[in-house]
């Protein structure tokens, strides 16, 4: 019999001492999707891995989490990573941290192997911190298209994609759904980066063509930071909800107009919403996106998604099955009124979306990846990266999949910066000449 791999995550929940994690199954239960994924991650690791897996789950605090976890206080992640070192971890998972952090000169101290997960794409800086520590035996990116951005970084040579892991037993309907023919609902933070004032301008020509639609936003400003001051509204930030929110959605008296309902974070109890729903937008403006839960908290339960066609967005939302993905205010405002009003077809996009989420985020297939992953790295191998996504001119995948074998052929030409690099330069260029 092989022996057990133990493995430590690290969890930072400080900022979440209410959030109750201990049933995943029922979803994320109102917190930031890198905090839950991490523990969901872990949590179905142990479920179905427990003869083959020790887990571990060092965390800033540690109530409210899952009772079958074995758990260890840890105040950061250094903290964590000595931690699991001292409680014989073979294996090391934490969160990529941006720029020049101490994380990477710590890790080379220890004997613990090392995974570094990036729930976000990692800053050029960090990049190379992470493809030099001897101590990270891979890099796991969460998306292939965050994977395909990196394709002609030395990051890539160690770095594969595991998709975060869904469990949809709590979010498809369990009989049909009537749905609400007018309804259309946001699900995320309430911050300049998961996009709301995308729906928030586009919302009052929405009006015009379908006079009856509805707007339920759920989410707030607090979602990853509890101690967040919010604005007048209790919404967002003031300045945000100021300038990018209330001009929009204001009624002559200065009010929350009639047609939109903000109903702050929810946890289980936003399922039955997501069903009843025409119509589901995640982040229009597709940034930081890299795995984004909320577009497949939607789509299990039943509903299309409508979003930008950029970042993480193409693989969590298949255009034209699953939902309808754009680029600009116009094709969001189009797309969304092209599903209030067909909803014949908005119905089959629902239907495709459960199917989609099943087949390609279900936590037993993505456990079987981690597993993979672990054994490979218990006995000193790395697993071969995926291939390219076949959507090849986006973010110029081909280019950068061309100068990675021109790197290989040619090693003279591996000092040549990645494409990832080459905008922040030219930024700070233009900067200086300005």
């Amino acid at each position: 019999m092989k022996p057990k791999i133990k493995v430590g995550f690290y969890l930072e929940n400080k900022r979440f001492p209410h959030v109750d994690l201990r049933v995943p199954e029922k979803g994320n239960p109102g917190m930031g999707g890198t905090q839950f994924t991490t523990v969901a991650t872990a949590y179905y690791l142990n479920k179905f891995y427990s003869d083959r897996l020790n887990i571990l789950l060092l965390a800033n605090l540690t109530e409210l989490l899952p009772p079958s976890l074995n758990v260890c206080q840890a105040d950061s992640d250094i903290d964590a990573a000595i931690k699991s070192e001292q409680q014989g971890c073979d294996i090391f998972v934490f969160r990529s941290r941006e720029g020049d952090h101490p994380i990477y000169d710590q890790l080379p101290q220890l004997k613990v192997k090392t995974i570094s997960r990036s729930n976000n794409t990692p800053d050029i800086v960090a990049l190379k911190r992470i493809a030099d520590c001897p101590q990270i035996k891979c890099h796991v990116c969460v998306g292939q298209e965050q994977l395909d951005l990196l394709r002609d970084h030395r990051v890539f040579e160690k770095s594969i994609r595991i998709f975060n892991p869904f469990n949809i037993e709590s979010f498809v309907p369990q009989k049909e759904i009537a749905k609400q023919g007018n309804t259309v609902v946001f699900l995320g933070s309430i911050i300049p980066s998961k996009g709301f004032h995308y729906l928030a301008r586009v919302w009052p020509y929405i009006l015009k063509k379908r006079p009856d639609a509805k707007l339920i936003v759920i989410g707030s400003g607090k979602l990853y930071d509890r101690n967040q001051v919010l604005g007048k509204w209790g919404v967002a930030e003031e300045h945000y909800e100021a300038n990018c929110i209330r001009p929009f959605l204001s009624d002559e008296n200065g009010n929350i107009m009639e047609s939109v309902h903000f109903a702050g974070v929810l946890g289980e109890e936003k399922i039955p919403i997501l069903q009843r729903a025409d119509v589901g937008v995640v982040n229009p403006s597709g940034r930081t996106e890299v795995c984004p839960a909320s577009a497949l908290e939607i789509q299990a339960s039943g509903t299309p998604v409508v979003s930008g066609a950029k970042e993480g967005m193409p693989d969590t939302v298949v255009h034209k099955k699953t939902g309808l993905l754009g680029n600009t205010d116009r094709e969001l405002a189009r797309n969304i009124l092209y599903l209030l009003n067909n909803p014949d077809i908005a119905k089959q996009m629902g239907d495709n979306g459960i199917n989609f989420v099943q087949n390609n985020f279900s936590p037993e297939l993505i456990t079987q990846q981690w597993l993979s992953l672990f054994s490979c790295i218990y006995e000193g191998k790395l697993p071969e990266p995926q291939p390219i996504k076949s959507n090849y001119f986006y973010q110029a995948k081909v280019f950068r999949e061309g100068l990675r074998r021109l790197k290989q052929a040619m090693p003279l030409l591996q000092g040549v910066p990645a494409l990832i690099e080459i905008k922040p330069l030219l930024k700070r260029y233009i900067k200086k000449r300005s």
